[in-house]
């Protein structure tokens, strides 16, 4: 009888183990899946003060954006500096392909970012922004509302839009070395 006893604790130790091993193996994944996933969380790398900073950067980032769009439309603007602004505004956005508001159409539809400059080529629109005023912080991004101004040949439309703002960790090469570097990148811009 007492080799029975001591076989049945034995497998009773035997289960309890593998029990415990299994949830401490559970808990020690999560906790490294958490761990990767906040290293590239604009939270868990910045203080609220600098996250500030950083949002008030990138409405430096859109009136760039709306400024290049100014010169992009007028007539006035060359061929060969027009291109150049081409290339300096997909550079602001994180993808060439994102989504804008067409603010040329009474529905204000989404439209390609390409889609839109090519749509304001030599119409003379002039833009004005005020109001800003950032969300909370996702994970890697945060959403900027902004009311725009749309001015052309003396008719004035105000708009207001949400936008989209990226704030990732990109490795940079900097000659021979690589380095992290976080980055503002414009995202798509909808109506509220």
């Amino acid at each position: 009888m007492k080799l029975n006893l001591y076989e049945l604790y034995k497998n009773k130790m035997f289960t309890r183990s593998c029990l415990f091993l299994f949830i401490l193996s559970t808990f020690s994944l999560f906790g490294q899946n958490e761990n990767s996933h906040s290293s590239s969380a604009i939270k868990a790398n910045f203080t609220i003060a600098s996250i500030k900073a950083y949002q008030e950067s990138a409405t430096l980032k859109i009136e760039d954006y709306y400024q290049y769009l100014t010169l992009l439309s007028s007539d006035l603007t060359s061929e060969t500096l027009k291109a150049e602004i081409k290339t300096s505004i997909f550079r602001l956005f994180e993808s060439e392909n994102v989504m804008v508001i067409d603010f040329t159409s009474i529905e204000n539809s989404p439209i390609s970012l390409p889609d839109l400059i090519e749509k304001i080529a030599n119409k003379n629109y002039i833009f004005s922004l005020s109001n800003y005023e950032s969300s909370i912080v996702a994970i890697d991004y945060w959403t900027t509302q902004y009311q725009l101004t749309i001015s052309q040949n003396n008719k004035r439309t105000e708009v207001r839009y949400f936008q989209k703002v990226a704030f990732k960790p990109i490795i940079k090469s900097f000659g021979a070395s690589k380095k992290e570097v976080w980055t503002l990148f414009l995202g798509e811009i909808t109506l509220p």
